[in-house]
């Protein structure tokens, strides 16, 4: 037998037992929705298909799919969100992590309402609550059905989170805006002079910071401990803050220095990156007495490009925020 002829031969054979292999698994797949259709919905099990391609559970449409997830998640079903989600499930949603006050949230929002939204097509996601509140993990239709893309919800709730954080990140350089023209309004060392603080919080015994510890009866300090808890360990909402002493020459007014002697009067700054760039934030912020926040992406290598900044100056590549609440909008003067 000819040796070239024999392996076209086989392969031809081969490419028509793969094609063969792939249509017996649409197959069966499709005979095992076609028999999920006809069940009765109300049975859990009966909904659980796991398709062999994916790995997860498939589902004639995406409305039986939200509905088997959130049947899993009130009933706190770890194998059946394994099998809806995939191995690595904890990933999107973490029960461990979860309070049972969010789990009763979502599930008392999906029972006032709940509906799916389409993007395109070939992917549905699912909105619960008079809100619209969505699950960041899509239902999209593959050969055999409709299943959860846990991939692009990962990247979904990343996108999220960032969000969060950097919204975090703003409030949180305005409320040091807040406290520190809280703190000058009042002597805090007795040596007669009106100052800003040099730390966010103060040693003990004093108040040379903007946060002290008080009693019930006295009155708060201008910053508060949520903040100063994060500053300097593991960051707040994902990010590190840094009090400049300083101003370049791209600020208002020119460059010049904060500190008058030992004491800060001409002014305040504050610079925040991300923790973890590209996971726990992307943007990093500036902020100074007069009230208005700058951003710019330092990339990758921005912690060492923040922590090499010694002075508010908002040069060319640092954008003014926009998106800030009508309450803010007051220090942009």
């Amino acid at each position: 037998m000819n040796y070239k002829t024999d392996k076209t031969h086989q392969a031809i054979v081969c490419r028509h037992l793969n094609l063969g292999k792939s249509l017996f698994v649409t197959l069966v797949t499709g005979v095992m929705l076609m028999m999920m259709s006809c069940t009765d919905p109300d049975t859990t099990d009966a909904t659980l298909v796991i398709d062999p391609v994916v790995g997860q559970s498939v589902f004639v449409t995406a409305d039986d799919a939200a509905n088997a997830l959130v049947k899993a998640i009130e009933s706190r079903d770890e194998e059946s969100l394994g099998q809806l989600l995939g191995d690595n499930y904890h990933q999107v949603l973490p029960l461990d992590n979860v309070d049972d006050g969010d789990v009763d949230n979502f599930i008392a929002a999906w029972e006032q309402s709940h509906s799916m939204l389409s993007e395109g097509d070939n992917k549905r996601l699912l909105a619960v609550g008079d809100n619209k509140w969505t699950l960041p993990i899509p239902i999209v239709a593959g050969e055999s059905g409709w299943y959860f893309d846990v991939e692009e919800g990962v990247e979904r709730m990343l996108i999220r989170r960032i969000g969060r954080n950097e919204l975090a990140a703003m409030q949180a350089v305005l409320a040091y805006h807040d406290a520190q023209m809280e703190y000058a309004e009042q002597d805090h060392n007795d040596n007669g002079k009106l100052e800003y603080a040099q730390q966010f919080v103060s040693t003990p015994e004093t108040h040379d910071g903007l946060y002290w510890q008080t009693e019930s009866d006295e009155t708060s300090s201008p910053l508060g401990p949520l903040i100063t808890d994060h500053t300097s360990s593991g960051g707040y909402h994902g990010y590190f803050y840094k009090i400049l002493k300083a101003q370049g020459e791209h600020a208002r007014g020119g460059a010049y220095n904060y500190m008058m002697g030992d004491d800060m009067r001409s002014g305040f700054a504050l610079i925040a990156w991300p923790v973890e760039y590209g996971e726990s934030g992307v943007m990093s912020f500036l902020v100074s007495q007069a009230g208005l926040v700058y951003e710019q992406n330092l990339g990758p290598d921005g912690a060492g490009i923040a922590g090499e900044i010694q002075e508010y100056d908002p040069s060319p590549g640092w954008i003014l925020v926009q998106e800030v609440s009508d309450s803010q909008a007051s220090y942009r003067k």
